[in-house]
């Protein structure tokens, strides 16, 4: 293997790779098939490998091929990203993820509103349950309650405030809901692997002792606690910015309880790389400032 790394075989391969089809890829990159074939082939007398099985017209990678397209696609993505954000108007799409309460109950309510403003961006919402090693891979933007990550900018949103609700059919068969009748309420209690049971939470923030034989009923998230509160089980602790949907839409009605900070803050991220891309830094600061008045 010479020490010249052929970079325009590389390119060639990935495109082939991505495609699966050789006269795709010189379709993609304006050469001719005769040109791919000669790349290819150059590629693999690098490597000492075949790269790639031809069969009737068709391609199939090679073990080692394999490996070299999952090596090199993060690489080439990443190249994309750079020129991206050195010319901001290549792309008019914009990645957002978050977690899942949160992209279903404020993003996607706010997604009408943010056309108006930006009608020539297109964005692309994505949800998470837990927390994840962000990645452009994935998104170009990130909701997250991590602090800090190398290579991201990460600015605080919101501190985490969680405030009792339940539907107006609950409340009609459980006028004056207050601390001297809640052990006769059933709890919609909600876990989560960083601050673990909601309602055990707000009673430790309270100090208040939990009735050991509190009728409740316990989700594995709190989109699943939510919707019971909408159908009258019971009260649900959560974002009152994220609950703001369904208040409006006369589905939750906000109790007179003591709220509950659960000591997590959201972060909306992205990478420092990307500083300079003007559409990600719109849809950043739309964000920040609907948020702070949601």
């Amino acid at each position: 293997m010479n020490k010249n790394i052929p970079l325009r075989s590389l390119q060639i391969f990935e495109s082939c790779a991505r495609l699966e089809s050789c006269s795709l890829a010189a379709q993609e990159l304006c050469i001719t098939q005769s040109a791919v074939s000669q790349q290819i082939k150059l590629l693999e007398d690098y490597f000492l490998e075949k790269l790639f099985i031809r069969s009737a017209g068709k391609i199939t990678l090679t073990d080692s091929g394999f490996e070299l397209r999952q090596r090199l696609a993060p690489v080439f993505y990443d190249l994309n990203s750079v020129c991206a954000s050195l010319v901001p108007d290549m792309s008019s799409e914009v990645r957002v993820h978050s977690y899942t309460s949160f992209a279903a109950r404020w993003l996607v309510p706010k997604m009408a509103k943010l056309k108006l403003e930006y009608p020539n961006l297109n964005i692309n919402v994505g949800m998470f349950q837990d927390d994840i090693i962000m990645s452009d891979m994935i998104s170009d933007i990130f909701i997250v309650t991590r602090e800090c990550q190398d290579g991201y900018t990460i600015i605080p949103l919101v501190e985490e405030k969680l405030i009792a609700f339940c539907s107006h059919e609950y409340i009609e068969k459980h006028p004056n809901i207050s601390f001297s009748n809640l052990n006769e309420q059933c709890l919609l209690y909600s876990k989560h692997k960083d601050y673990g049971v909601d309602w055990e939470g707000w009673y430790r923030y309270n100090n208040i002792s939990a009735n050991p034989v509190q009728n409740k009923i316990i989700f594995n998230h709190n989109m699943l606690a939510v919707q019971a509160a909408i159908y009258g089980q019971g009260i649900v602790l959560g974002l009152e910015q994220t609950l703001r949907v369904e208040v409006d839409k006369g589905n939750l009605v906000k109790i007179d309880l003591p709220c509950c900070y659960s000591g997590l803050t959201y972060y909306i991220a992205y990478k420092t790389s990307r500083k300079r891309d003007a559409k990600i830094l719109k849809i950043v600061e739309w964000i920040i400032k609907e948020y702070s008045i949601s």
